[in-house]
Formats: structure tokens, sequence, C-alpha cells
């Protein structure tokens, strides 16, 4: 986001800032699902702002043409535009983008991506939900299990408490919290996909996710980091969303 900056562009939704107890819980699979708990820690949030759609195949368009961007390892970046844009999915989130991609669309837009935290907080809300409608899961509110991704406006019923579209299915969302233990990068992405894995436990763990859990993509280089199941969306803010850790 630039200084410059001083009002949230068009297309996003206020997320209200509050006390929160954030509770995060790790997916991992590797022969079996295992669960590991962050948490739970009080936060007091402030606001933001947060992209009401996840980016679409047009909007990511419009940076092209605006900017020329072309990353420096191509290898798979925009793989579903190989026969030119997609004009029949102008309005599905794109996909095939890495998370350097994604950071440079937001620092073209003024924008940024979200971390965790803002992005739990966005879906979840304070009264400690699941899903973003509410506690119990629900197949008809969203894109799971499905063969390719819809449009962004496709479940209305798919809204967070502060209005955010389309939080659970479709794609992945990249989050900009980039990790190393000396020998492994990773990033965390939010929101699961429509695309649900069957047949071997040795399969990352697909299907709907709680907005509470968050899974760990391993970083390798940027032609492998793209995929089809991933996409991102941004979030603006005048400052720290993040007052400080409560005891």
């Amino acid at each position: 986001m630039t200084d410059r900056q001083q009002h949230p562009p068009s297309g996003m939704v206020l997320v209200k800032g509050g006390n929160y107890r954030y509770f995060a819980v790790h997916r991992y699979r590797e022969g079996g699902l295992v669960l590991y708990a962050h948490g739970p820690r009080d936060v007091e949030m402030r606001d933001f702002y947060m992209d009401t759609y996840e980016v679409t195949n047009a909007d990511f368009r419009r940076f092209l043409e605006a900017t020329g961007y072309r990353p420096a390892e191509p290898r798979n970046f925009l793989r579903h535009w190989h026969n030119g844009f997609p004009e029949e999915r102008a309005n599905h989130p794109v996909s095939w983008v890495g998370l350097e991609d994604a950071r440079a669309y937001a620092q073209w837009a003024g924008k940024r991506l979200p971390t965790d935290i803002e992005w739990q907080w966005a879906a979840q809300g304070p009264d400690g939900r699941l899903w973003p409608w509410g506690m119990e899961f629900n197949p008809a509110l969203c894109n799971i299990d499905s063969p390719g991704t819809t449009p962004v406006n496709t479940f209305p019923g798919n809204t967070s408490p502060f209005g955010v579209r389309d939080m659970v299915g479709n794609v992945w969302e990249w989050i900009d919290v980039e990790c190393s233990d000396g020998w492994h990068r990773w990033c965390f992405i939010r929101g699961s996909s429509y695309y649900q894995a069957k047949g071997s436990n040795w399969y990352v763990e697909g299907g709907p996710i709680p907005v509470n859990q968050h899974a760990k993509f391993l970083l390798m280089y940027p032609g492998l980091d793209r995929c089809a199941t991933v996409g991102f969306r941004c979030v603006w803010a005048t400052g720290p969303t993040v007052v400080g850790w409560k005891t």
C-alpha cells in the first residue's frame, strides 16, 4: 500500500476491529491427518478492509495490461490462459499464480496480502464460528468437491459476519506469512478449494476446511508453487491491524 493512499480501493468491505480470541489449527497430512493447535491468545484487532471476493481473472488481466508484469520464472504462470484469456471464466477466481505474483498484484492495487490472523478474523468474526455462515457446515453454500471453479458471486450465503464472500471453497488463498526452518520454506493457505482428492491418505487434505484451520504450503520455486487450486484476495489498512497480544 502506498503512503499516498488514504482511502480503500473499490470492491472491498470494512472488517471492524474488536477483541478476539485467536485459536488456529494447523492441518498436516502425511499418511494420515494430524492437527496442531496454536493458541488460544487474546488479541485486539483494528479496522481494516478486505476484498469482497477473491481476485478474478478479469482483475488480474487489468493488472497485466496496466503494468506489463511478467514473472522472472514463467513456468505454469496463468496456465489456464494458454489459449488466450478465458472470457467464459472472467469472473472466476484467478489461479496458477504464485505468492510473488499475488504480491505484485497487491502492490499495484495499493493493497497487500492478508496475514493469517487477519484472514481468520475476517472469516470468523467475534463469535468463534467454524464457517463464514455459522457453526454447521452446509455443502449448498460453497463450491467444494466439484470439477472446477465457479464465478465468485455464485454462493451468496457464503458470507462472513463482515460481508466478505466465498471464504470457503472455490480456491485456497495465499497468506503473506512466509516461514523457514533452515531446511524448508513454506507459507500458509486458507479457505479450501473446489478440489477434493480421493483414493490415498498421502494427498493433501482437501474438501471443506473450517475457518479456524490453515494448511502449510511448501515453497519450492515459483514454477512449482503455482497450481489450479490456489488464488488470493487482498486487504487494505492505514496502519497495524493487531494492536498487541493481551495477557
